[in-house]
């Protein structure tokens, strides 16, 4: 549920590449009933900072909720933190849903419309027959004639890439039902 490569895109959008191994840890022990930042702490050796600042960004995701409670004696404050399944799944299954028609309609458009590229540097320009022919077929940076652009390769990158991302989501749903 955690180990999946759709789950890591997801979750790279919530932190940075550094923080994923440790946000996974927290969302681990949070399906293992731990419910407090410092019992994370102490379980994970996550520095308490960094588990309340994660904590902060699951919450902000709708991934993790919690409750306040304030010691009687001490006066202090207790977060108790709960994982969100539900909207974990929902979130997941809604990024995969957004990339995967992303993903559908650029190949789409790939198979169905002619693009044309500057002929002396492919970053320059790339844009279709329309918008090519509104500068005559010349590059709007250098000048430079533009030529058809071969999809071939982005074709078969855009499908390998669906097909994997439909495989791992696969993956992804086999494991929340076993859970």
């Amino acid at each position: 549920m955690i180990n999946n490569p759709i789950v890591n895109d997801f979750l790279e959008q919530i932190v940075d590449a550094d923080d994923l191994k440790n946000i996974k840890t927290i969302i681990q022990a949070l399906i293992d009933g731990v419910e407090t930042d410092e019992a994370i702490h102490e379980q994970t050796d996550i520095k308490l900072n960094t588990v309340r600042k994660l904590l902060y960004k699951l919450h902000d995701a709708s991934i993790a909720n919690y409750k306040r409670n304030k010691d009687p004696e001490t006066q202090w404050f207790t977060y108790t933190w709960r994982f969100e399944k539900e909207e974990y799944v929902e979130e997941i299954t809604k990024f995969y849903t957004e990339r995967l028609n992303k993903r559908e309609a650029l190949l789409d458009d790939l198979e169905n419309k002619l693009y044309f590229v500057c002929c002396m540097d492919p970053e320059h320009f790339k844009g279709d027959y329309a918008e090519s022919s509104e500068y005559e077929f010349y590059c709007p940076v250098c000048d430079y004639e533009l030529e058809p652009y071969d999809a071939k390769k982005e074709k078969s990158l855009l499908k390998r890439r669906i097909t994997i991302d439909k495989k791992n989501f696969k993956k992804f749903e086999e494991a929340i039902n076993k859970n």
